[in-house]
C-alpha cells in the first residue's frame, strides 16, 4: 500500500515503460501507460481516462493474464495502482528474464 511514502509500499518498484490495458467494466477499455512496476503494484503514467481513489480496475500488461486492482491514489496526472493478489516470485523472475528488468524477487518466509 502507498500512503505518500515509497516507503510504505508493500515492495519496491522498478522503473519501467509499458503499454497495458486497462478495463473499467466490460464496455470501457482503453490504454495506459505504466511507469514503474512492483510485486504489490504499479503506476499509471498516461491515460485518455480519469480515476478515482478506490476504483476497482483490471490491467493487461507484458504477456500477464488481467490482474484485478484498485486504484490507491491519484495525484498530478500519475495513478497509483495496488494488485488485488500480488505478483508471484516466479512471475517476476519471468518478467525480469523477458524484458530485462532487475525488480526484486520476493523470498518466501522461512
Amino acid at each position: 500500500m502507498y500512503a505518500g511514502n515509497p516507503g510504505d509500499r508493500l515492495s519496491g518498484r522498478h522503473e519501467v515503460l509499458l503499454s497495458a490495458r486497462c478495463r473499467k467494466s466490460p464496455w470501457k477499455v482503453f490504454d495506459v501507460e505504466i511507469g514503474n512496476l512492483g510485486a504489490g503494484g504499479c503506476s499509471i503514467l498516461r491515460s485518455r481516462e480519469s480515476f478515482a481513489q478506490g476504483e476497482e480496475v483490471t490491467l493487461r500488461f507484458a504477456h500477464l493474464k488481467p490482474r484485478k486492482a484498485r486504484v490507491r491514489w491519484v495525484r498530478d496526472g500519475a495513478v497509483g495502482i495496488e494488485f488485488v493478489r500480488a505478483l508471484a516470485p516466479a512471475t517476476i523472475t519471468e518478467l525480469n528474464a523477458r524484458y530485462g528488468l532487475s525488480m526484486a524477487v520476493p523470498q518466501d518466509p522461512a
